[in-house]
């Protein structure tokens, strides 16, 4: 089965926007790397919730959700009715089925990337295999968390930090 991996970027005090939704403040940040092509380019299926698509469509309208691979199939979660695009379903499919669905029919990794709503639950599942967190020179204070209350705790294994610019990447592996 193929791989469902969480890649984001998180601020120093783990938030993942503003409390207005904003992400402006990881996209300014000076000297930022391109995106990791190996990694990225191995997903094949990506998920992520309206917020996440609509912030990423605000920034950089008609590009690629993957610019790693461009031919990506992207699922994204929302009860609001949208006509599907290129590349890109609109679905209310509950996320923990939507994504063991694409984990037996992708062709290569699931890439999971948004807030708490999307990955919680797939945490809960442990349906994640990998964190790929990206942690950001920036203390926002307040804003949209990426992490939420779990019923049982989670252990995952530091395999590899890099850095790319001013971020940190911290890639852990779960372990239970």
């Amino acid at each position: 089965m193929r791989q469902i991996q969480f890649y984001g970027a998180v601020s120093l005090d783990g938030y993942l926007a503003t409390p207005t939704d904003d992400i402006r403040w990881l996209t300014d940040l000076p000297n930022l790397p391109e995106v990791d092509s190996t990694v990225l380019g191995q997903m094949t299926a990506g998920i992520m919730g309206r917020v996440t698509y609509d912030a990423i469509q605000q920034l950089a309208p008609g590009e690629p959700l993957n610019p790693a691979n461009p031919t990506m199939q992207s699922y994204v979660l929302t009860h609001q009715p949208r006509a599907n695009q290129p590349g890109v379903t609109f679905t209310s499919e509950n996320v923990v089925t939507l994504a063991q669905r694409l984990q037996r029919e992708a062709t290569g990794n699931v890439w999971v990337v948004g807030g708490s709503q999307v990955l919680m639950p797939l945490l809960a599942a442990d349906l994640i295999d990998d964190l790929y967190l990206q942690v950001a020179p920036v203390l926002l204070g307040a804003g949209k968390r990426l992490f939420g209350p779990l019923v049982h705790p989670q252990q995952f294994s530091l395999t590899t930090v890099h850095q790319y610019g001013p971020l940190a990447e911290l890639i852990y592996h779960r372990t239970n």
